[in-house]
């Protein structure tokens, strides 16, 4: 019997204790581990394997992890990202969340959480085997047609790619068109936990979705004051 493969990790830290520290953590947890010092050495690397996830340490020499996973989403746009930082502010973190992070975690952090964080997010991400019907794999809603497995929308004869995280909330609108979804209820079913920050990270997705449903005049996002959202297919809209 083929032995499992272990989910091969991205870390970029350029404190060099910390990341030795990180590096044989994560591999007591039974991760496969390429450490790198800084933004650039951790570009190079990324271009050259194939990582199931990265970790990203933002203040970096001479390439920082904002701009590290900028790059990294205009070659994979679905693979999950963790900002690890000491930068606290709110505009921070969303900017890490507008660039595409899965999480952001600020120093000093407990290693157990990040292994957490690290394990919640595998289980969602391509990493983990499908638990989609392949039957519901491909759904039409409105003018799109939407791949779950390969996070893509096809529209007007164009194709959108998702990230994972894109992905499933998606699949949870579509799977409750024209429902309300309570901010809480989305919350734990994508991110697992409903706290602040976790609330902003999904106001920044839930503009990235609207964004690629301008599209498509069929369908919108609404958001019901003070109870959630709910994606609306305007039927009566169709010619």
């Amino acid at each position: 019997m083929q032995k499992e493969q272990s989910p091969h990790l991205l870390l970029v830290e350029d404190e060099v204790t910390l990341g030795y520290f990180l590096k044989e953590r994560l591999k007591l947890s039974g991760y496969s581990i390429n450490l790198c010092r800084d933004g650039e050495e951790g570009w190079n690397t990324f271009r050259t394997g194939k990582f199931d996830l990265c970790i990203l340490d933002v203040n970096m020499p001479k390439k920082s992890g904002y701009e590290l996973a900028k790059d990294i989403r205009g070659i994979n746009p679905f693979v999950p990202i963790i900002f690890l930082t000491a930068n606290s502010a709110e505009e921070d973190r969303l900017k890490g969340f507008e660039l595409g992070a899965d999480e952001y975690i600020v120093k000093p952090f407990s290693t157990d959480e990040l292994v957490a964080r690290i394990k919640a997010i595998l289980r969602r991400s391509q990493y983990a085997p499908p638990v989609i019907n392949p039957k519901e794999e491909i759904k039409k809603i409105g003018n799109l047609e939407v791949d779950f497995i390969n996070h893509c929308i096809k529209i007007n004869g164009g194709e959108k790619r998702m990230s994972t995280t894109e992905a499933e909330l998606f699949k949870l609108f579509v799977d409750h068109k024209n429902n309300l979804l309570t901010r809480n209820s989305i919350l734990i079913n994508v991110w697992g936990r409903d706290d602040y920050y976790t609330a902003r990270n999904l106001d920044v997705y839930i503009n990235k979705l609207r964004k690629i449903l301008k599209e498509d005049p069929l369908l919108e996002i609404v958001n019901i004051h003070g109870a959630g959202f709910k994606l609306v297919e305007n039927i009566a809209n169709q010619t």
